[in-house]
């Protein structure tokens, strides 16, 4: 009898596993991403809400790499230079293309990856966030962006290589990292 009772609370145990597995990976959707995320939609181009879309977005897809406060830690970079990137010539649109397509380059050991799954609103809030914080001020007069600055650049599709060429300014090499071969 002992060995039914343990039998069955093992099936017991086994089928509530995979009853949870099964519920866990189904995700419950209490809300629409696409309806959160419109909430933030400007109507005009002016209005744009990005704050709390920005600081939540960095802290589920940034955080991990850059940190907390943007410090960036052993191949990963930090995040104060990007305002200099940002009021660079052709900045404004790298740092899109960057996030869109990610990065390879013999500066960092880590390449970034693609943010390319994050709707337009979002990645011009976490753009914003970034420009706006750890230590960056971008350039007076100029203005953040607005989820049209990434629509009209979701175009053909870079490699990380190609958008480590696109890198405004100085082209300098983290210390004892080689250029990659020029084929």
């Amino acid at each position: 009898m002992a060995n039914i009772a343990t039998y069955a609370i093992a099936a017991l145990l086994i089928l509530g596993a995979a009853l949870f597995a099964w519920m866990r990976s189904a995700q419950l959707v209490l809300s629409d991403e696409q309806y959160t995320l419109a909430r933030y939609e400007p109507a005009p181009a002016h209005d744009f809400e990005w704050q709390e879309v920005g600081e939540h977005s960095y802290a589920s897809n940034c955080r991990n790499c850059h940190g907390r406060d943007g410090q960036g830690w052993d191949q990963y970079p930090g995040l104060s230079d990007t305002a200099r990137l940002f009021a660079a010539p052709g900045g404004r649109e790298y740092l899109v293309e960057l996030h869109l397509h990610g990065l390879t380059s013999p500066r960092w050991g880590a390449p970034m990856p693609s943010m390319g799954h994050l709707q337009d609103v979002e990645l011009a809030a976490v753009l914003n966030h970034v420009l706006t914080h750890f230590g960056n001020t971008p350039p007076a007069g100029t203005r953040l962006y607005i989820p049209e600055d990434i629509a009209k650049l979701r175009g053909p599709k870079r490699t990380p290589w190609e958008v480590n060429e696109l890198r405004p300014g100085e082209q300098a090499l983290a210390p004892g990292r080689p250029a990659p071969e020029s084929p």
